[in-house]
């Protein structure tokens, strides 16, 4: 019975999650109509968060993730420069 209850909750948890970050996603598709420094400090509050608790998740250092966010954000600039056309 005991692991029925743990089973339970751990699928409970991992399903919220789960609807957390949808809500996320919708929430990162909407753009202010004036964008100003409170909405980007806003996101940098939650970037904090989502870091400390990823971390925490996975193990990983916080300083770990930092970087290999760093290197996504490279990889997409160089991406997006190299689909430019040229001329």
């Amino acid at each position: 019975m005991e692991n029925t209850d743990v089973k339970t909750a751990y699928d409970n948890a991992k399903a919220d999650i789960a609807n957390l970050l949808g809500w996320f996603e919708c929430e990162l598709s909407k753009e202010p109509d004036k964008l100003n420094w409170g909405h980007a400090g806003t996101l940098n509050k939650v970037k904090s968060d989502l870091l400390e608790t990823l971390s925490f998740m996975s193990g990983f250092p916080e300083e770990s993730i930092k970087e290999s966010l760093e290197e996504a954000r490279i990889d997409a600039h160089t991406q997006k420069k190299n689909q430019q056309p040229k001329g």
